[in-house]
């Protein structure tokens, strides 16, 4: 079971201030020691216990983007007006798809974006890159379409809304792909039906956890959906998201045992298996104390008592 690192983790101080340095270097936000102290650097550390090296950075360097990305999306453009929120999205479209360079006037996470990309691109194959570029559009197109649809109108999902929109827009895919780099695990079975099995069942215990950590304020979740579309009280609802949330660790053990059993899959997707292992288990640990998330400290992944054991 992959665990916050201790403090004398040899690889947190490089890591840390590799992560700063990005941070300061394209203005992502006005104190970097303060939004590192969400403990980003110790997630990233638990979730691959084994990375070192360039690949660790990289990965690590792409969660704390997306990160930032979304708290832009979730508080930033929140007032914003949709051309505003549109221009945004697309100028990150645009650059990672390698369309054109950033402006002066350009957002600075599009600057970073654009440093991101190249760093990527060095060092993966371009399937790879293609791929993960096609996820990441999904994700920019998703987390547009829940903020103007949904969050500034102060709208509730529906059950299929939620189902439709919520596994996009969680981010998790892109989180499996980090596993891959910081792993050195890229998969050549990204689209064999037991791995895409499995990554549905990771994405979905991602976004539950981070459902049931959100606060009163952000609606978009699945309780709220369940909630109102079935007339339950917000506990009644919470409790029944848990429910779901429990069942769906046990699937996942299952497909996860017969990723790592199944002697037909390459030995990185494997291998990648188990490091999405490690990383479900690092979020939910890390959901569990992170500052991000204190003030739904008493909703936080109870079941992680019982998880099944690792796969």
């Amino acid at each position: 079971m992959a665990e916050l690192p201790l403090p004398h983790d040899h690889r947190h101080t490089d890591l840390y201030v590799s992560a700063a340095t990005f941070l300061t270097q394209y203005g992502l936000h006005p104190d970097p020691a303060v939004y590192l102290a969400h403990g980003y650097v110790d997630l990233c550390l638990a979730a691959w216990p084994g990375a070192c090296g360039a690949e660790l950075d990289l990965a690590t360097r792409w969660a704390v983007w997306t990160w930032i990305v979304d708290d832009t999306f979730d508080a930033e453009l929140l007032g914003e007006s949709r051309q505003v929120v549109g221009e945004f999205a697309l100028s990150l479209l645009l650059v990672a798809g390698g369309s054109t360079r950033p402006g002066p006037g350009d957002h600075p996470a599009v600057h970073a974006l654009a440093a991101l990309a190249a760093d990527t691109r060095a060092m993966v194959p371009e399937f790879w890159w293609q791929r993960y570029l096609t996820h990441l559009e999904e994700w920019v197109h998703a987390a547009c379409a829940k903020l103007v649809d949904f969050v500034q109108p102060r709208r509730t999902p529906t059950l299929r809304e939620y189902l439709l929109l919520r596994p996009t827009d969680g981010g998790m895919v892109l989180a499996a792909m980090w596993c891959e780099l910081a792993g050195r695990c890229v998969t050549p079975d990204w689209h064999d039906a037991l791995v895409q099995s499995l990554l549905r069942s990771f994405s979905t215990l991602g976004c539950l956890t981070n459902d049931l950590a959100a606060t009163d304020s952000d609606t978009f979740t699945a309780a709220d959906a369940l909630s109102v579309g079935q007339g339950l009280p917000t506990t009644q609802a919470r409790e029944q998201v848990q429910l779901v949330l429990e069942a769906e660790e046990r699937r996942f053990w299952w497909l996860c045992t017969a990723v790592r059993d199944d002697a037909e899959l390459d030995a990185a997707t494997r291998r990648l298996a188990r490091s999405l292992d490690d990383f479900r288990r690092a979020l939910a640990d890390w959901t569990r104390v992170s500052s991000r998330y204190l003030p739904r400290a008493d909703w936080r992944c109870r079941s992680s008592g019982s998880r099944p054991s690792t796969c």
